[in-house]
């Protein structure tokens, strides 16, 4: 081929692969306008010291701040005190390549002071114009989603503490009733008594009538009181068949809303061996929702670690069930490992010291066993059995 067609040729497929590069980049821009016009998600780029490099303009709405106001300012800058040290951890792993990429359940003040809740998924993107990467981050506005459940669980709350209330109401004026019935007529032979005593002469064997009287009814007294006692004591009427596993789901999916909130990792370990046991569902839902929100409120300090709290059910050599419940919390001071389940023991401000004990009660009410220990290397755990032949 003479030069000068060769020429042409190269010049030819030069303009047409020139040509599909721009279609390419066109199509590229257009697919980054589309990502950064989105209206439901907001898009927030940092570079290597955290400041915004850029948002969109969804991310702008949501904090209140225009795009010019953020680039003055870091996503800790606008992250309510609690939750900076995680942020702040999260963001030096990735930048130190410990990670590629974390989620996180969090709040931000808007400009106008309002805080809101936001999922924010973080990943990083290698920046060839200097040492460390960018940060590219997708932010979802949940506040209603947050306030709903917050809002749930409060009627929850309200409406187990009114049926509790009534329960307890209705309990107490049975218990009244049953016993009231046997004082009163103490009372009435014991005045009896008096009067065939207080007569001139005193009729001696009517008062002794009225004194055996008083005896039988005395003795009823304590056959109501005996019974009642071992109502509370046994329950056997409130228990049926469940399963364990699924009972520990459902107590999960309960605490699920605290769980996001303190960016707690959950890993499950439910053995399927297991048998349907028999026992009462709610006082075993008591005592799991208690462990659980335990290991919560245990690990909301911790800020040098990530928060994970590990179940797990298994059946031992022994014909019991076991479940553990761990957590990389604070841990329990060795002295007080035993305290911890006496009643009004607490290491809580605001506690009362009744929880742990309850539950110890329940779980031997069960014939089963309930303790802590201290965690490896660090947190607490708390495992209790359960006999699994138990009727």
């Amino acid at each position: 081929m003479p030069a000068k067609l060769k020429r042409r040729s190269t010049h030819r497929k030069d303009r047409k692969n020139l040509a599909h590069l721009e279609r390419e980049l066109r199509l590229n821009e257009e697919r980054w306008r589309a990502v950064m016009n989105n209206p439901f998600m907001g898009i927030s780029v940092l570079d290597k010291d955290q400041y915004f490099i850029m948002t969109n303009s969804t991310y702008q709405v949501m904090v209140g701040y225009t795009d010019e106001e953020l680039k003055k300012l870091t996503p800790l800058d606008i992250t309510p005190i609690d939750d900076r040290e995680i942020n702040r951890v999260l963001f030096q792993e990735l930048q130190q390549g410990k990670r590629n990429h974390y989620e996180l359940v969090k709040r931000l003040r808007r400009k106008d002071g309002e805080l809101i809740w936001i999922q924010l998924y973080v990943f990083g993107i290698p920046d060839t114009e200097s040492i460390g990467q960018r940060t590219f981050g997708m932010v979802f506005d949940i506040t209603e989603k947050m306030q709903t459940q917050d809002a749930l669980q409060a009627v929850q709350a309200e409406l187990a503490r009114s049926t509790q209330a009534s329960r307890m109401g209705a309990m107490a004026a049975s218990i009244a009733h049953e016993i009231n019935q046997p004082l009163s007529a103490l009372i009435g032979s014991a005045q009896a008594g008096l009067r065939w005593i207080g007569q001139s002469p005193p009729s001696i064997y009517e008062a002794t009538e009225s004194f055996k009287q008083i005896r039988r009814d005395g003795k009823r007294a304590t056959e109501v009181v005996e019974g009642i006692r071992a109502m509370f004591k046994s329950g056997e009427a409130s228990r049926s068949l469940l399963d364990l596993n699924q009972l520990i789901n459902e107590v999960l999916r309960l605490a699920d809303g605290q769980l996001q909130r303190r960016a707690v990792i959950v890993h499950t370990e439910l053995s399927e061996q297991l048998t349907p046991l028999m026992a009462s569902r709610v006082q075993l839902q008591q005592v799991l929702f208690n462990l659980v929100t335990n290991a919560i409120e245990a690990m909301a300090p911790v800020i040098s670690r990530k928060r994970v709290m590990k179940i797990k059910s298994e059946l031992r050599g022994s014909g019991e069930v076991q479940v553990t419940v761990e957590d990389s919390g604070k841990g329990i001071d060795p002295q007080n490992v035993e305290q911890i389940f006496s009643s009004f023991f607490t290491t809580k401000r605001e506690g009362m010291g009744m929880g742990l004990s309850i539950c110890r009660s329940i779980i031997e009410s069960h014939g089963g066993r309930l303790w802590a220990t201290e965690g490896n290397p660090y947190g607490a755990t708390f495992q209790f059995t359960l006999p699994t032949d138990r009727r």
